[in-house]
């Protein structure tokens, strides 16, 4: 594990704490984001769902369902 320095570990802190991002730069040119775990698993979890395309499918066709109203309501699936 590194050690942080104290201005790096306030970045993290805030970054944990307010989901604001830091973005590094070099020359002029951003090079690297500093974002919160949460926000890194969110975006992974996205980029997984980009890349499944049987699963991408499935979203399109319900949402041309919704769009037809032609949804399930809750007592349709579960009976009640």
């Amino acid at each position: 594990m590194i050690e942080l320095p104290a201005e790096a570990k306030e970045l993290v802190s805030e970054c944990e704490l307010t989901g604001r991002r830091t973005f590094f730069q070099r020359n002029g040119r951003a090079v690297a984001v500093l974002i919160s775990h949460d926000e890194y698993l969110a975006l992974r979890e996205t980029i997984e769902i980009a890349n499944d395309a049987p699963l991408r499918e499935k979203i399109a066709a319900a949402e041309e369902d919704a769009a037809r109203n032609a949804v399930m309501l809750p007592e349709d699936l579960f009976g009640e």
